[in-house]
This record gives C-alpha cells, sequence and structure tokens, in this order.
C-alpha cells in the first residue's frame, strides 16, 4: 500500500485560495500542513482585527477573510507566519506615508515570509508554494531536504501584464505613483519570476496564462494548468432570462479598475445612454484608487455596492440580465467563474482565462475594444432565447469541470505523477 504524499503549502501573504486547495487536497488522502500569515486566535475580537484592517487601509471587514485562514479541517495543521504578515503591512503603511516605494515594501515583505518559513519547511515530499512566498531561502532549503517543488502562480506573466496595461493607459491613466502601486517590471515582480524558474512545476489555473508564459519563453513541459473551484455558495442557479420593464440589468463584481476594463464599460455605457438603450448597471466590489467615475455615472441607474460578501452578492447577480467584464489581463478570474456558475450570461475577453467557448457558453470579445462590448449588450439584449444558452451552458462547464473536489483530485495525481518521476 501506497504511503501517503507529504505536502507543506505556503500561501503567502493572504493567499486564500491556497487554504482553500488545501481542504481538499487532504480530503484525497495527502497529508497537508500550511504555512500562512498571522492567524487570529479565538480570542481576539472581531473589532479589534477590523480596526488593524482599517489601519492599513482594507475597506471590507478584515474579520471575516481572515477567520477563513483556520477552517476546522485544517485547524491542527496550519502554522502563522504572523512576524512576516506584520512586517510587509508595516512596511506598506510607510509606502503611504511616501517612505518607502511599494515595490521595494513587497520584495522586503515578501522575502521576510519566506525566510521565517524555512525552519517549518521538513518531513514532506512536496512543497507548493505560491510564487514569491519561495523567496528567502524557502525554495532552497525544501530542495535540500529533498523536496519536489511546485509554484503555484495565478496571473499572467509580467511581459503580458506591461503589454495589456499598457493599452489601458491610453484610455485612463492609472496611478503611477511608486509609493502607491507595483508595476509589472519592478523588483518584486523579478523576485515572483524567480521562484517560477526554480519550480519543478509550474501550476496555472488557465490556459492564458499558461499560453503567457509559454510566449515568455518559458519551457512548456513545466507547466500544469488545473482550473480552481467555486464556493458552494455559486450552485444556486438563474432561473429567468427575461428582461424588466425591457431594460438589461448589467453587472460587474471584482475590484473595478484600469485593468479590468472600467474605462471600457463607461465608453460603452456612455454610448448606450446616448442611443436611448435603457440599462441597469450594478458595480460590486471596491473602485480602485484613480478610476476616473464620470458624472453622468453618478445617477440613479447606475449602483456602486462596494464590497460585498458573497451572501448579499448573490441575489444582485441572479437578478442580473447580463454579467460584463472586459478586463485587460488575469489569470483566471473567479469573479467570471463565479457568474457562470449561476447561470449568467457573460461578456469578457480571452485575457479573463475563463473557461469560455465563443457564443456556445459566453461571449468574447476583443480586449480594449467598447465598440465590441456595446455590440455584444446590444445583440444579447435582443435575444432572449441566445441569453438563456449562453447561461445554461456557461453553468454546466463551470459543473462539471470546476469544482474544488475535482481540483483537489487533479493537485492530487500531480502530486504523485511528480514524485514518480
Amino acid at each position: 500500500m501506497r504511503k501517503p504524499i507529504r505536502v507543506i503549502i505556503s500561501t503567502g501573504q493572504g493567499r486564500l485560495h491556497l487554504i482553500q486547495s488545501a481542504i481538499y487536497i487532504k480530503k484525497h488522502g495527502t497529508i497537508v500542513k500550511v504555512i500562512t500569515g498571522w492567524v487570529p486566535r479565538n480570542w481576539i475580537p472581531d473589532w479589534l482585527i477590523n480596526l488593524l484592517g482599517m489601519i492599513t487601509g482594507r475597506k471590507d471587514k478584515l474579520a471575516i477573510g481572515m477567520r477563513k485562514r483556520s477552517p476546522e479541517t485544517l485547524k491542527n495543521n496550519i502554522s502563522g507566519n504572523w512576524i512576516a504578515e506584520f512586517l510587509v503591512q508595516g512596511l506598506f503603511i510607510l509606502s503611504k506615508l511616501r517612505l518607502i516605494p511599494r515595490s521595494n515594501s513587497a520584495v522586503l515583505g515578501w522575502k521576510a515570509f519566506g525566510w521565517l518559513s524555512r525552519p517549518l519547511i521538513k518531513n514532506a515530499d512536496i512543497f507548493h508554494v505560491r510564487s514569491g512566498a519561495g523567496a528567502g531561502g524557502a525554495i532552497e532549503i525544501a530542495k535540500q531536504r529533498g523536496m519536489k517543488v511546485v509554484v503555484d502562480h495565478s496571473i499572467a506573466h509580467p511581459d503580458e501584464l506591461t503589454k495589456q496595461l499598457n493599452k489601458a493607459t491610453k484610455r485612463e491613466l492609472p496611478t503611477t505613483d511608486k509609493f502607491a502601486t507595483i508595476n509589472p517590471q519592478d523588483d518584486f515582480w523579478k523576485l515572483v519570476l524567480g521562484d517560477c524558474m526554480k519550480a519543478d512545476i509550474l501550476l496555472v489555473n488557465s490556459e492564458y496564462v499558461k499560453w503567457s508564459f509559454i510566449a515568455a519563453g518559458y519551457p512548456t513541459q513545466k507547466i500544469r494548468v488545473i482550473p480552481l473551484g467555486i464556493n458552494p455558495e455559486f450552485t444556486a442557479k438563474k432561473q429567468r432570462y427575461t428582461l424588466q420593464n425591457d431594460t438589461i440589468r448589467l453587472v460587474f463584481s471584482g475590484g473595478f479598475g484600469s485593468r479590468k476594463g472600467a474605462a471600457i464599460i463607461f465608453d460603452a455605457l456612455g454610448q448606450l445612454r446616448k442611443k436611448g438603450i435603457p440599462f441597469e448597471f450594478d458595480i460590486i466590489g471596491t473602485i480602485a484608487n484613480g478610476t476616473v467615475v464620470p458624472d453622468w455615472a453618478k445617477s440613479t441607474n447606475i449602483r456602486f455596492h462596494g464590497h460585498l460578501p458573497q451572501s448579499e452578492m448573490l441575489p444582485i447577480l441572479l437578478n442580473s440580465d447580463i454579467y460584463i467584464f472586459p478586463t485587460y489581463a488575469e489569470g483566471a478570474a473567479q469573479s467570471v467563474k463565479e457568474a457562470m456558475a449561476i447561470g449568467l450570461p457573460v461578456i469578457t475577453t480571452r485575457q479573463s482565462g475563463a473557461p469560455i467557448t465563443d457564443q456556445a457558453n459566453g461571449w468574447l470579445i476583443e480586449d480594449d475594444n467598447p465598440e465590441a462590448l456595446i455590440e455584444a449588450i446590444k445583440k444579447l439584449s435582443r435575444n432572449v432565447q441566445l441569453r438563456e444558452k449562453l447561461g445554461t451552458g456557461a453553468a454546466k462547464i463551470i459543473e462539471e469541470g470546476h469544482t474544488w473536489d475535482q481540483y483537489g483530485l487533479a493537485v492530487t495525481k500531480l502530486y504523485e505523477g511528480l514524485l514518480t518521476q
């Protein structure tokens, strides 16, 4: 009988998807230990955690996310690297005070995370680490101790990000303040790529991310694509595809800013407004700093909800007609997959990384093209059968291939294959 595989999963600073990954990897028989950031003790009140979040600039309630770091099934298998997390947050505060560039803060904080993780990296077969969290000698110590290294990377290659963000800059000037942002060409991304190059396997979450790395010269044979799962809250399904009062209800979720296509959306909706096409638009998520919101968009048919918990977001999605997400670059946008999971027809770009076949289970448009977004909205708004076809097709593909249980099984098989090489 084969001995269980022993895996250490290092999430880096606040990476929730790897906590969820660990739950389902463990479910399939792997012995899992997790290294993450600060895990608040039960006796620490939520109000204090939320206060710390406010101090560090969080606009949502920090306690909700922090409590998710220690799920019941992993509570005895988690080590909290709290010193590194408090250090990086302190450095980010110094960045806001314009005392140190944000990229430098990130580099120092992530190197500290890896360095402080080293004593915990032992007695395992696999070191599964988020890109960036392997710095500071963490990957090197894992290899010295005989472990195979899986580096988990969840966004397009920095070269692709740079190219795509240059397009966005022509439409809307996002902040390039070195104290407020991290540019794809900064040292932080060099640190991240350094981890990727040291990997035995680079694990990515979409074919788009894989393509971007191959285009940048990364070895194809070292890349594996395994899509992330969708949380159980999104098993509810849309029941009605007809319009209410002949008004198309549009919705967006996620951080709303330049990279996500905010300027494209406002350009397209402004033209629809001038043509007298009735619409409503819900924006669920935080508005990124520097995002230009035109005066006309502050009218009553556009609602800015800010960050919402999933339980409050879901009814808005279910009552919408079309989900729009004209992004310039992602990894595999979970927000798009959540909309697909409930059967909402989606208009997005190839760069979203979503598992969409154009006009079969979603509508793909060219990036940086408001006219394409307008045309897609108009065609879908006139065709209830097409909206239902795209929505039901989207729900089916997510249900069949994008669950957490499927993810856990696929990663377990990846481990097994890596150890038999």
